[in-house]
């Protein structure tokens, strides 16, 4: 049974779900802007929602919206299609609620987008997966770059490495199954082969036998796309089998969980993974530099990628809502004609016919180093 428990939190510094004000003022002169929040707190996805919820915490502790009060109201859809659909809709059916977050994988959106014009609310969403920003539902905006643009970068990182022989080993959620269609895509044009095409489920917890397939395929470089748990025991199970094949993962494995789970940051040093911008911090100069320095102001730690994401987020709220009349119409035609927003992960843009709002020249391939991604020199 779906965990639908109505969370309404005060956020203190240490608190990742919150009741904020924005600004100094006496919260009597201040208006309330409700935000509802379908949020992965448990399953699969927990530490990527965790950190993307740290960096929403640290925008409204740091930037906010100039004269409200700042009310989230939480949801958990334990990771689950079905929780984020029901999720969403007792959300969007509250009138006091004035735009909704949606930080759940690409399945999860996807589910939600079925559903976003029905209920006439502005929603930003997480997931990479191409179909949530394209076609674009008029009420839905998505954050990070498509599945595509990431995979454009993995097959350009082959190509000048001279690789010849790639594994995958993805979901076969859509998010996956999405990866390696754009890989089949992009091979043929770049050079080289997909000697090897493994899959997981949620529910799997042993990858010995994906894994022996991909070594019998003797690939120059394995991807795997996996996150949350699956990607712990991956990571583990790709180790205890000694393989030394160049191994690179999706962007999701760049949370506290995760290193957590393999014993230590330093476990992963030397690990690739294709990720966005700001999580290079102050070495990417420009307005990446200067918004992830305010970023880690307001967190008072390092930023993870997941930070960064949602750091994001609370931007593109902020841009939206200043430039509307603050109605629910008004914000989602102000979100759908920004252009060139500096973000930390580089400028959001959107048109009426492509809500994906970043792409893949907001991505780089970087090396693991004690936790934080490095551009390799």
């Amino acid at each position: 049974m779906i965990n639908r428990r109505l969370l309404t939190i005060a956020l203190g510094a240490s608190a990742v779900l919150a009741t904020l004000l924005s600004s100094g003022q006496p919260a009597s002169a201040q208006e309330e802007f409700k935000i509802g929040v379908v949020a992965s707190l448990t399953g699969g996805f927990a530490g990527p929602a965790k950190d993307s919820m740290d960096g929403i915490q640290a925008w409204i502790d740091g930037r906010g919206l100039e004269g409200k009060k700042i009310v989230l109201e939480v949801l958990d859809d334990e990771t689950s299609p079905v929780g984020a659909s029901n999720a969403f809709r007792r959300l969007a059916s509250d009138e006091d609620i004035d735009m909704i977050y949606a930080i759940v994988p690409s399945s999860s959106v996807l589910a939600i987008k079925s559903l976003a014009s029905e209920f006439k609310k502005p929603l930003v969403t997480a997931g990479a997966a191409d179909a949530i920003g394209i076609p674009a539902d008029p009420w839905l905006f998505k954050v990070a770059p498509a599945v595509r643009d990431f995979m454009i970068v993995l097959a350009n990182y082959t190509k000048d490495n001279g690789y010849k022989r790639i594994a995958m080993f993805n979901g076969t959620d859509a998010f996956g199954q999405a990866e390696i269609k754009a890989m089949k895509e992009l091979a043929p044009e770049m050079g080289f082969e997909i000697v090897a095409e493994e899959t997981y489920t949620a529910e799997d917890t042993n990858y010995n036998a994906q894994l022996t397939n991909i070594r019998a395929a003797d690939p120059d470089i394995i991807y795997s796309g996996a996150f949350g748990r699956a990607a712990i025991l991956f990571y583990k199970q790709f180790k205890q089998l000694g393989l030394d094949t160049h191994l690179v993962m999706g962007q999701s494995v760049v949370t506290a969980s995760f290193f957590e789970g393999i014993g230590g940051a330093a476990e992963a040093n030397g690990l690739m993974t294709p990720i966005q911008l700001g999580s290079f911090g102050p070495s990417v100069g420009g307005e990446t530099a200067r918004l992830y320095a305010e970023l880690e102001k307001n967190l008072g730690r390092q930023p993870n990628y997941f930070n960064t994401f949602g750091y994001d987020v609370g931007l593109i709220t902020e841009a939206g809502v200043s430039g509307s009349d603050g109605t629910t119409q008004g914000i989602r035609d102000a979100l759908e004609a920004l252009k060139e927003l500096p973000a930390v992960n580089g400028p959001v843009t959107y048109t009426p016919e492509d809500h994906t709002g970043q792409n893949h020249e907001s991505i780089a391939i970087g090396r693991l180093e004690d936790g934080k991604p490095v551009l390799p020199q």
